[in-house]
């Protein structure tokens, strides 16, 4: 085969094998694509006295059904209205409606979405014991009110799952090319390396499991490999 762009390789816990599955001559768009936006939370930011651009989008959202607020920094405080921990994070915000407080109705409850921040949203900050609260920011630091909790919505999100990848024209080897042959359905858990012109490896792209084949039109014996990553 000349040029191929990927190479199929068997992959362990301690990384690439050495065993290569199979070289490749391309994949399809899916490799290329943008990545998947991050998942969408709700929040409610309970006991709120919201000013700035939190206010005004309140009153917006009681117009439209929901308003765009864009970044907005969430900093805690201890009994002393001290702030405690680093800020954190809610991108993208969009407030999608108010309420009056249950426990207090000159303040509101104002729930709100966001996009999850990769290892800093596992879990919602937690006030410390006698806290004041939660002071709310713009994502410039400016002052969007007070709010003495924030919970996050009921029911648990899911990451957005990365479409089957489909590499063409590929030359299974190895046992891999046993699996096909014997017809298992099991064909492995695979890593998928990019190439150079030369055929050296020039980083690795995903990893995933081999979940079918078919005949590939780039060449007589070739298949083309469809991975779940």
């Amino acid at each position: 085969m000349q040029n191929p762009k990927y190479a199929v390789a068997a992959y362990s816990n301690r990384g690439v094998g050495e065993s290569i599955w199979a070289l490749c001559k391309d994949a399809t768009d899916e490799l290329y694509a943008d990545p998947l936006p991050p998942p969408r939370v709700r929040y409610d930011l309970l006991g709120c006295a919201p000013q700035g651009e939190l206010a005004g989008a309140v009153e917006r959202a009681r117009t439209t059904g929901s308003a765009p607020l864009g970044g907005l920094l969430v900093r805690t405080l201890d009994a002393t209205h001290t702030p405690v921990g680093e800020e954190w994070p809610l991108e993208y915000a969009r407030v999608l409606g108010d309420r009056p407080c249950a426990l207090d109705p000159t303040l509101r409850d104002i729930t709100v979405e966001a996009s999850a921040v990769p290892d800093t949203q596992a879990e919602h900050p937690q006030r410390p014991l006698l806290s004041a609260g939660h002071r709310l920011l713009g994502a410039d630091g400016e002052p969007w009110g007070h709010c003495r909790d924030l919970v996050q919505g009921p029911g648990e999100f899911l990451e957005p799952a990365d479409p089957p990848l489909r590499l063409l024209g590929c030359s299974p080897r190895g046992s891999l090319r046993d699996a096909l042959e014997a017809g298992d359905e099991d064909l492995g858990h695979a890593h998928v390396l990019r190439l150079n012109r030369v055929g050296r490896t020039v980083g690795s792209v995903l990893e995933g499991e081999i979940i079918a084949w078919i005949p590939s039109a780039h060449g007589r014996g070739l298949v083309d490999l469809t991975l779940d990553p």
